[in-house]
């Protein structure tokens, strides 16, 4: 599904780089993983000043920053032992006479990349094909079918395009059409001018010269070409959105169809193109970024074919650099996207890469033997419970705001109560019928996975909404909630201790699961979500004056979190953060509201203690420790820069700011650090 927009719980970048430490501590009956754990705790720290070092403090210590990554927190943990459990699964589907054909393609695939010796003796020789056929490229003429032949086995040149609900009718697929085509993480790094980004872009054309160079260019040429490239994708960049644009569902909704799109791009053949991806020829679609097409319609005419030539072979190269070609190439990618934009000190194991690689690329299929393993169907009821709860609070909370007028409430109570909750798994899953993979054949196997996914996606334009359909694979450590459906989804491999474990108290689950439940039913009500209805529809369903209040309310947040310098010279960006700030604030308010309600219906006391903690405090030291973590500092720069989550330190201590009963749990006084003269509240 392409295009969609997924309120995520965890930052994705976090979890690009999350991997197991060198010697992790998994969990097992010494050392469980808890969601609440005193032993966590330095009492040393003075929780009125900073909470994020009170609550982790020992984790911290406990948990140094291992040199093969560049974040590790309590999601990496679980992530973990997650991944620990798939290794299993796989090794075990690696061999045996009476494999199932999911068994196959699992077991087949996880040895096929694992199988070093084999690709480095074949070494880009799989590749020459379409190497070949690049180099042969005589006219721009060619260019559209050649891009689509690429865009199908999952190199993503020029633009993006794929299947997403139509912004004017939510139950229908349409085409959507969007920008891509670069390397960089984001526009601002085409763009900025400062001495680390200027910094960045030399190493970047290095490493597109080294990328080059191991297929077997001239180092002169392929350091020509690399600057070609950067020239050539800085003009894409500039004709892009930024990373907080794009976050305006309004800024990317420009309904067309494909004979309008395919007039304008006079020098680009989009039926040609269509043709060779397996696009549809004709029907609605959705054009995200207008200018930006405009614009690589010029280039297309101007840019030099010897240009387009090395911009291909680049991409072509990339695309398979992690886990389908030599090590050499496998190395020079993580050195510069793990190491240079990540702080990364060493690779991590290969297993570890396979095994993730097979998640992503097989996750039905791999997961549904993790949940009869590893997901009781408890589990799912109780998740199911904590989750019913968190939105009886919400509806409560949204009856009780004296800024938003009946009308528009009860707009938002409908909304509300058409949210669709999926927890562990997909009630169907995904069929691999048709996908074969190869033992020995990992670049082959990328490839058909880059095709079979690309049809199953180009096949459902047209056709209704499939909204039981999941985005995340079951083993995933995260959550998200899609405004376009306005479901909320919660893996079974997320719900499980540290996050949310039956052995421990409410005070803890609701602290911790239940801000994260919150969170993403917040979302659907957050400066993006907020602007689709129930049924998922982008429309306007506020009143202008409660529009103008949610606005200058919202505008609290971005002033508190813009003032963020993350390292130094480089501050958060509150437009950009906006959205998961809301969802963190408004989610831990929801929380608190639900678990006060049953602590009181369950009379607990609340003067008594566990532990060492009364009820109020282990709930605010439990959502806390679930954000307990460690970024290098080249990390953060990308993350400030890139991703619309905060730090974690400043989703424990700025969002607990704006939580004055967090104060009064903790007897904090005015003038402490963690106590504001202003908090922000929307929700």
């Amino acid at each position: 599904m392409f295009g969609k927009r997924l309120s995520i719980l965890l930052s994705m970048m976090a979890l690009a780089v999350a991997g197991a430490a060198q010697t992790p501590q998994h969990s097992s009956p010494a050392n469980p993983l808890r969601v609440f754990d005193p032993t966590l705790v330095d009492a040393s720290v003075n929780p009125c000043q900073d909470f994020f070092q009170y609550s982790c403090g020992n984790w911290l210590k406990k948990h140094p920053l291992p040199a093969d990554q560049s974040y590790y927190g309590r999601f990496s943990e679980l992530y973990d032992l997650n991944r620990e459990h798939l290794r299993g699964i796989l090794e075990q589907a690696e061999t045996g006479a009476s494999r199932t054909p999911n068994e196959q393609r699992i077991g087949d695939e996880y040895a096929s990349c694992m199988d070093l010796k084999t690709l480095n003796a074949k070494g880009i020789a799989p590749l020459e094909p379409m190497l070949h056929r690049i180099a042969a490229l005589h006219s721009a003429a060619e260019l559209p079918a050649l891009a689509g032949d690429l865009q199908r086995m999952g190199v993503r040149v020029y633009f993006d395009m794929g299947s997403s609900p139509d912004y004017a009718d939510s139950t229908r697929e349409i085409a959507f059409y969007d920008a891509g085509g670069k390397g960089l993480p984001e526009k601002g790094f085409y763009t900025r001018t400062d001495a680390k980004s200027v910094e960045i872009r030399k190493q970047y054309l290095a490493h597109m010269a080294k990328m080059l160079t191991l297929a077997g260019e001239p180092a002169a040429k392929a350091d020509a070409d690399a600057a070609n490239i950067l020239e050539f994708e800085t003009k894409l960049a500039d004709a892009s959105l930024s990373a907080t644009e794009e976050r305006d569902p309004q800024a990317e909704n420009h309904p067309s169809d494909v004979s309008t799109l395919g007039g304008q791009m006079s020098h680009f053949s989009l039926a040609a193109y269509l043709k060779a991806y397996g696009g549809p020829a004709s029907g609605k679609i959705n054009v995200t970024q207008p200018k930006f097409f405009a614009a690589l319609n010029e280039l297309i005419a101007t840019t030099p074919l010897e240009t387009q030539r090395a911009y291909l072979r680049w991409h072509l190269l990339h695309t398979f650099a992690a886990t389908s070609l030599p090590e050499s190439f496998e190395q020079e990618n993580w050195h510069f996207y793990s190491h240079i934009l990540g702080g990364a000190e060493k690779q991590q194991d290969r297993w570890k890469t396979c095994v993730s690689r097979v998640d992503r690329e097989m996750g039905d299929a791999l997961g549904q033997v993790y949940v009869q393993r590893y997901f009781p169907p408890q589990d799912k009821q109780r998740t199911l419970e904590l989750t019913q709860a968190i939105e009886q609070a919400m509806g409560q909370d949204i009856q009780s705001l004296d800024w938003m007028s009946p009308a528009t409430k009860a707009q938002a109570m409908i909304k509300l109560h058409g949210v669709m909750n999926k927890i562990g798994y997909p009630d169907k899953w995904k069929s691999y019928q048709t996908l074969t993979i190869v033992k020995g054949d990992a670049l082959g196997n990328q490839m058909r996975v880059g095709e079979y996914k690309t049809r199953r996606d180009l096949a459902k334009i047209g056709k209704p909404v499939d909204r039981a359909e999941w985005q995340m694979t079951p083993p995933t450590v995260n959550a998200y909630y899609d405004p376009q459906e306005n479901n909320v989804n919660f893996p079974a491999g997320y719900l499980q201790p540290p996050f949310f474990s039956s052995k421990e108290d409410d005070a803890a689950n609701y602290g911790d699961m239940g801000s994260t439940i919150g969170h993403e039913l917040t979302h659907g009500f957050d400066d993006e979500g907020r602007q689709f209805d129930a049924t998922g529809n982008l429309k306007d369903w506020w009143t202008k004056k409660d529009e103008t209040q949610f606005t200058d309310r919202a505008a609290c947040m971005v002033k508190q979190y813009d003032a963020i310098e993350v390292v130094p010279g480089v501050h958060l960006n509150g437009k950009l953060t906006l959205g998961e700030n809301l969802a963190d604030l408004g989610g831990l308010r929801l929380a608190l509201m639900a678990w006060l309600q049953k602590a009181d219906e369950a009379h607990v006391d609340m003067q008594s203690k566990m532990d060492g903690y009364t009820p109020e405090q282990r709930f605010w030291i439990a959502y806390a420790q679930q954000w307990c973590s460690q970024t290098r500092p080249e990390a953060l720069r990308t993350q400030a820069q890139t991703d619309p989550h905060a730090p974690d330190k400043y989703r424990t201590n700025t969002i607990l700011q704006d939580m004055p009963e967090f104060a009064k749990s903790f007897a904090c006084k005015k003038g402490d650090a963690m106590v504001i003269a202003q908090p922000c509240r929307i929700w």
